[in-house]
């Protein structure tokens, strides 16, 4: 019997001290200051609900013959600190020959003879008869058209524009020689290209107009007519045709081209309503930048050399663009 309530007083004594040190009943633990709390805490809205305007310059990187000096305008808005769209627009300012487009016309190309001159690149050659420039007898095998030809359709991006998507992925703190400390962020976007393409040579900005052989000559360039050969078709006043019409046809893609856009780039603020920004753009566009034809089947397809959509190729322009971005309202707001 004394054993029996032994054991029961244990088991009793057992059981109260569970139940005091049971979370249930025991003294309910104090929540942390912090707990349930975001990590930052008034961080600064740089770019929610805020608008920005960014005057702009920039180069292009990409292009083969003629670099682009551009100056322009970009305007946008953040929905939220990571997500926002905005629209842009660049006007080439200046034109700068590239060291490709310096050697062609450096003897890069053949020159064609003036008309009323003598051709001296063999003895005894006949007079050019005009009023174009003729090849020079010597040039005969040279594939490569005659520099005017090549001028008359050479195009350069005059100007460009864009409406993308921003995505902004990347923000913080920077510091500066170890004593200013600055916000930053990096962002990428992508959306709908736009592109607008000039004659290079074409009487403007200090340049004199440059016309193919054809227009010089006044030649018909159609080699069919009405699905039938063109008995006309590059032919002279004398019956002769003219075979750098029949050869080397021109034709200057002076057009608008729709393209993508995409790139990305980063914002260095100096105070919270403005900010540093350094841009890499590329716009790809299809386009002939030379004017030339490209293709080799065209006798089968066409009837003769022409210039057609078969001959646009991908095309990239990259721009590197430096300006200075200011932030509406002037003053951000802090978060929670």
């Amino acid at each position: 019997m004394l054993r029996t309530r032994t054991l029961l007083s244990l088991c009793l004594s057992v059981a109260a001290a569970a139940a005091v040190l049971s979370p249930d009943t025991a003294h309910a633990r104090k929540k942390g200051v912090l707990e349930g709390e975001p990590i930052v805490r008034k961080k600064l809205l740089l770019r929610k609900l805020r608008f920005q305007m960014t005057p702009v310059i920039g180069m292009s990187l990409s292009q083969p013959f003629v670099h682009e000096g551009y100056a322009g305008l970009r305007l946008g808005f953040h929905a939220t600190e990571w997500l926002g769209f905005r629209a842009g627009f660049m006007w080439g300012a200046v034109q700068l020959k590239s060291k490709v487009l310096k050697d062609l016309e450096d003897g890069g190309l053949p020159v064609g003879i003036p008309a009323g001159q003598q051709d001296t690149s063999v003895t005894m050659g006949p007079t050019c008869q005009g009023p174009a420039p003729c090849r020079p007898i010597a040039e005969n095998d040279n594939p490569a058209p005659l520099l005017h030809d090549f001028q008359a359709g050479l195009t350069h991006a005059l100007w460009q524009s864009s409406v993308d998507i921003v995505f902004t992925p990347f923000n913080g703190k920077l510091g500066l020689f170890s004593a200013i400390f600055t916000e930053y962020d990096a962002y990428v976007f992508g959306g709908l290209g736009i592109m607008g393409w000039q004659k290079f040579y074409n009487g403007k900005f200090h340049r004199d107009e440059i016309k193919s052989t054809a227009e010089l000559n006044g030649l018909d360039t159609n080699p069919e007519v009405d699905g039938m050969p063109n008995p006309n078709y590059c032919r002279e006043m004398n019956g002769a045709q003219n075979d750098e019409c029949i050869l080397h046809p021109v034709k200057p893609d002076e057009r608008v081209h729709l393209g993508f856009s995409f790139g990305g780039g980063f914002n260095l603020f100096v105070a919270d309503w403005g900010a540093i920004n350094v841009e890499v753009q590329d716009i790809v566009t299809r386009n002939n930048l030379t004017g030339l034809n490209a293709t080799i089947d065209d006798v089968v397809k066409e009837g003769g050399p022409v210039v057609n959509k078969r001959d646009l190729d991908f095309f990239h322009n990259v721009t590197l663009q430096l300006g200075f971005r200011v932030y509406i309202p002037f003053k951000a707001k802090r978060g929670r």
